[in-house]
This record gives C-alpha cells, structure tokens and sequence, in this order.
C-alpha cells in the first residue's frame, strides 16, 4: 500500500479531491497555434462506461457494500440510516431539528474524550469525521488514509463517536445560541423566508413541510435526553446501510464493518412516513419592505421510485425540464425571462424527489412593480413549451451533453463512494449506473416531451411571493383577492 505521513494527509485529501480526474495538474505554457477544427461528435465512438467493482454482504443482517478502489491510499466510509429529520417529531412533537442537532454534536466529543480532546486527535491522526441530517436519511461519514498504522487508530476513534457520544449539555446550549443567530440572519433573506413558506403550505401537517434544520423555536427547546433518543431509535444496528470505498481488501472491510456494528444499538428499520395530501392551488403573499419581491411556483412532485418505466420517463422529464427551465441561457424560461423581457437575473427549476411525494419548484426575484407580469409570462412560457414541445436540435444537445459528462459523475473515489452508499441504501443493482445511459438513448423527442405535460400541472400550482406589494393573481387562480392567503411575519 501506498503510504503518507499522518500531517500530510490534510493536503493530500484536498490535493487529491480537487481535481474531477484525482490527478495534480502541472501548468499548461500559452501557445501561439491555433485551435485544432473540432470534427463533429457523429464520428466519436459509442460511450463505454466501465464502472468499478462492488461487492456486496451482510455483517449481523446489516447490508453492506465494498467497493475496493487501489490508486489511491484513502478509505472512505458512510453509515447510512433511515429516518433523517422527517423522524424528528416521532422523538417528541414539534421537536423539528432534533436529528440535525445529533449530527452536530456527534463530532463534538465522547464520553471519553471531551471537545477539544477529541478534535486533536482528529486531526492527528489526519482523520475526516462527519455526521449529517438529512430529510429522509442521517449519514456518519468517515476518511482516512487506508494504512494500518493510521487507519485503525482512526476506526478506534470513529467507534467511540459512534457509540459514545458526549451530547455535552454546555455544548448543546452553545449549539442552540449559535443556532439562535443564524434563524435570526434568516429572516432578513427573504429567499429563505419564502422558501420556509413554501414548504409550510405544500405540505401542512406532513414532516417535510419543516426544513432539516428545524425552527427557531423547536431548536430552542431540545434537550439532551432528545438527542440520546434519536440515537438509540434510528441510529442503529437493525436500520444501518455500510459502503466502504478504498485501499483495502474485502476481508479487512468485512472485519471494519463487525466493528462498526458493533457500536451500535440494535433497534429496527424506521418506518415509512405517511404520504402528503397535495395542498390546493393558491397564491401566498409575504409583506416584506424590499423593492425586490422573491417568486416560488410549483405543485408536490414524485417519490423515489425503482420502477424501470417510470425511471425511464423521469429521465424523459429531466431532459425536457433543463430545456425549459434549466440554469443555463438557452433554457426557455432564461431566454424570455431573463433576456427578453429583463425581469429577473435567473430563473430555474427542479424536481426535488423524496421517500415520500417531493416537490417541483421554480423559483426567481424580480422588481416588486413588475411581479404580476413576470408571473404571468413565466407561466406563459411554461404553457407554451408544454403545448409546442421543445425542439429536436435542444433535445440532442441536451442529451449529447449528459452522456458525455455522465462519466465524469464516477472520476473520484467520493463520487465512486456516494453512488455505491445510493445503490446499498435503495438496494439497487450494479447496472443501475449504467442503465442511465441506457435511458437517455431510449429517450425520444415524442416521449420527452409527452413527459412535460404528466410532470408538470400549472393547475396544481401553488406561488408563494414576498415583497413588499401583493402581486395580484386573482386572475391566476380564478378568485376572489379575499380568498388568497397573506402572512404576517411578526404571527411567525
């Protein structure tokens, strides 16, 4: 195995992570030649993608997957479980921002090692710790150099944060001021204010309608015993997923990964959250004295799904939508937006998929003054690129380009690590790296756009605005201006 010195690992890591390739890259000297002609992609050669080898058993009933990676001395390791912060009310009610604030505190010592004690040993050892809520999932995340002498060490380390969190209550306190400030600095962004509001009226009562981070009141209001709850409720043995990535062989990864296991509580998979009820279509209104006003559009989306058909038409739709609302200055609604009309510096939007129904959200800011017209014309544009289509040549540059950076998503051993923890978590197979290509080359302009029409609905949107004038959209909704909804910030 390769070797590096512990004090080097820090540079190494970031040396070696930098760069989409994992190689160093020496200056290039200017040249006064000129540009070879590029010869058109029809002649390049069909795409073949070669994915790593990944291995795949079970320690104690707990999944795992190894894929070993040589070229570099790094291991990388993530646990991941089921739940996340969509569980945080389960642990007690309104307790929003209990699992994000276990994540925080899981790297800020042990029962053994207090705060600082247990940062210096980090980072001698040159160890990377992390630990992360999620919405659907909480991951402990773990790189090391992949030598003896500083690997196991290391494991040691990240044992006892795993099993013997110090969840220190002056910590927790420091944790909850800090928190404090920033809900504080969030309400003067009032993108992130509509955002919250966005999630509140898509989803109402349903876990997801708060942000991983919780509120400003439910933070304030978690406690030690909380925290010590979630852990031996969803951080355990019966609901863990392990991807082990890096130098090593596959009898060493099983050994870490009874070790690991062994750390943790045994308890048993979370179960499935209930499904949202999608919210009926209305304009919500923020008064928020800025000449800007912020704009979110969009209806409840779709839930991760493994079904062939239905990941080949998500595909469809993911093609069709960069067209029309990707982030670059030839989707449509950039052109006429942005460049046509001038009414916002950008304009994009997404499907955001979920265990559960997620969400589809366009979002842009505009002058106050000019907020009806630029709602109303982003709702044209969408409307018309739904009837009309998109057109051939936008759909084979889409595609084109997706196919050919689609290899660059497998350059580095973090990607190469974070595909294998998606596949073990999903239990989905190898060939589900390579089946998207197979799915963009399945896509056709018919079904692409006939894509726009099933996952796009104008009449189930919601638009949430915040600015200082009420945009008036009765026209929009075919209401009453009285039966819009208007917020007031001071009741939040």
């Amino acid at each position: 195995m390769k070797k590096l010195t512990p004090i080097a690992l820090a540079l190494f890591l970031i040396s070696h992570t930098t760069w989409a390739d994992g190689h160093h890259h020496a200056p290039v000297a200017p040249s006064d030649k000129p540009l070879p002609v590029l010869d058109s992609l029809k002649d390049d050669k069909p795409l073949d993608l070669k994915i790593p080898h990944m291995e795949r058993f079970d320690v104690d009933g707990v999944p795992v997957i190894f894929t070993p990676i040589d070229e570099l001395p790094i291991l990388d390791i993530s646990l991941t479980f089921k739940g996340g912060s969509a569980k945080d009310d389960t642990i007690r009610a309104d307790g929003y921002g209990i699992a994000g604030m276990t994540a925080t505190m899981m790297t800020q010592g042990t029962t053994h090692l207090d705060e600082n004690t247990f940062a210096e040993k980090a980072e001698l050892l040159g160890v990377v710790f992390g630990a992360t809520a999620y919405r659907d999932t909480f991951v402990y995340a773990f790189r090391s150099l992949s030598d003896d002498k500083e690997l196991y060490p290391a494991l040691d380390l990240f044992a006892d944060m795993i099993q013997n969190p110090r969840f220190d209550e002056t910590i927790l306190k420091r944790n909850q001021a800090q928190a404090d400030i920033g809900f504080e600095r969030a309400k003067q962004d009032p993108a992130h204010v509509a955002s919250v509001e966005f999630l509140k009226t898509m989803y109402g009562t349903h876990p997801y309608a708060v942000s991983t981070h919780g509120t400003q009141q439910s933070v304030a209001s978690i406690s030690r015993d909380d925290l010590i709850a979630y852990k031996n409720k969803y951080l355990t043995k019966g609901n863990a997923h392990i991807a082990i990535t890096g130098d090593i062989s596959a009898d060493d990864a099983r050994t870490i990964a009874k070790r690991l296991i062994n750390a943790l509580p045994q308890g048993e998979r979370a179960a499935d959250l209930p499904t949202p009820i999608a919210p009926k279509p209305q304009h919500v209104h923020i008064p928020y004295d800025s000449t800007q006003t912020h704009v979110y559009i969009g209806h409840m989306g779709e839930k991760e799904t493994k079904d062939p058909v239905e990941l080949q038409n998500r595909t469809n739709f993911s093609l069709a939508n960069s067209v029309l609302a990707g982030g670059d200055f030839n989707a449509h609604l950039m052109k006429e937006i942005r460049d046509k009309h001038g009414y916002t510096y950008g304009i994009t939007g997404a499907m955001n998929v979920f265990d559960e129904r997620g969400y589809y959200r366009i979002s842009f800011s505009t002058q106050s003054d000019k907020a009806k017209e630029a709602i109303i014309k982003t709702l044209q544009v969408i409307e018309n690129t739904r009837k009309n289509g998109i057109k051939d040549s936008e759909f084979n540059l889409e595609r084109t380009s997706r196919k050919y950076a689609y290899p660059m998503s497998l350059a580095t051993n973090t990607a190469i690590h974070n595909k294998a923890s998606e596949l073990n978590y999903d239990n989905l197979p190898d060939s589900h790296i390579t089946d998207y290509l197979v799915r963009l080359d399945k896509a056709t302009l018919d079904t692409v756009n006939q894509s726009l029409n099933t996952y796009i609905r104008p009449d189930e949107f919601i638009i949430v605005t915040i600015g200082k004038e009420k945009p008036d959209l009765s026209s929009v909704f075919k209401q009453d201006k009285k039966e819009s909804k208007k917020v007031d910030l001071k009741k939040r």
